[in-house]
């Protein structure tokens, strides 16, 4: 099978204007630095005539050919689909379109166009109507595939850039991801054992998601799983990691956090869920998720000890009905 994807790969519709970028990360800071002067060289994020602009592949349903790189010079498009004739063609994808979307480099801006796509193109979250012009930094979304756009004349840092945050992040919530979360939950659990001090975990995830994947389709699922990520990321504290650790499981390691301040959090967040109008289109969904949570103890000697103990009161909150905040030990 790994072959074969390493095949299909290289024999995709890749010109030499697409590579994929090896995973490597900037130092502490880079960022902020890098788009601080970007604004001042673009004027805001706008585009600069003459200058290549790259689209990276950061989200797919089957997580392939994740970091492709593709690059679009000024006076040219590139469409986007399922037909072996678009130069960014992913014909695993069945809920793309034939020919899905274009962006068309014209002047000095960069514009995308839905090309009457059943799934429809979005920029930002936002769906598109006509054109959109595309500003650097600005994720775009065909069907269930999500994009970075970056229009830079240091286009070899900003890629590279793009390329941590696929590292650190998930491409579909823009939250952590397991790979992150293991690095702080390692870190974390070490400085608490050394300095005595707490550390809790939260592990949720959405009753009956697998009804609503069936019942309203995947993208649907995308949606209702970026709403509960978002609703998340406004309650967590800076220090506390959010991450996507599973198909729809989220976790919060929370730091300097007994398992009374965890289950506040826990609770103050589903009772969110549960209030907020979830619409789909014309559909409105019900939402409930379940919690577990878990404190380390002196027992505990590793990450996944505390990931067990808050992944059992998980279990237990599912077992007693579900839309319930468990503590492990209660």
């Amino acid at each position: 099978m790994d072959e074969r994807r390493r095949s299909d790969s290289r024999n995709a519709r890749y010109s030499p204007d697409t590579d994929t970028g090896e995973m490597v990360s900037p130092e502490s800071g880079t960022t902020q630095t890098f788009e601080s002067a970007t604004r001042e060289r673009t004027g805001h994020g706008h585009a600069v005539a003459d200058s290549e602009a790259d689209i990276i592949l950061i989200a797919h349903p089957e997580s392939q050919r994740l970091g492709s790189r593709f690059r679009l010079s000024p006076g040219s498009t590139l469409e986007i689909g399922r037909s072996a004739s678009v130069r960014i063609s992913l014909p695993e994808v069945l809920s793309l379109s034939r020919k899905h979307a274009r962006l068309r480099y014209a002047g000095a801006a960069v514009t995308i166009e839905d090309l009457g796509s059943t799934n429809g193109t979005y920029v930002n979250g936002q769906p598109i109507h006509g054109n959109a012009v595309l500003r650097s930094g600005d994720r775009f979304q065909t069907a269930a595939v999500h994009f970075k756009f970056l229009h830079e004349q240091d286009v070899e840092n900003a890629y590279h850039l793009a390329i941590y945050e696929l590292v650190a992040r998930d491409g579909l919530t823009e939250i952590y991801n397991k790979r992150k979360y293991d690095e702080e939950a390692q870190r974390e659990l070490a400085r608490a054992s050394r300095h005595h001090r707490p550390l809790s975990l939260i592990l949720f995830d959405i009753d009956e998601f697998k009804q609503i994947n069936d019942t309203y389709g995947h993208l649907c699922g995308d949606f209702v799983l970026k709403q509960v990520a978002s609703l998340a990321r406004e309650l967590v504290r800076p220090e506390q990691v959010l991450a996507r650790v599973g198909g729809d499981e989220l976790a919060i390691l929370a730091p300097e956090t007994g398992v009374a301040g965890a289950e506040a959090l826990a609770m103050k967040l589903r009772d969110r869920i549960v209030g907020l109008d979830h619409r789909y289109g014309e559909l409105r969904i019900n939402i409930t998720c379940s919690f577990g949570i878990a404190e380390l103890t002196e027992a505990m000697t590793s990450p996944q000890d505390l990931y067990h103990a808050a992944d059992t009161a998980l279990l237990l909150a599912k077992r007693s009905g579900k839309n319930r905040v468990e503590v492990q030990g209660t």
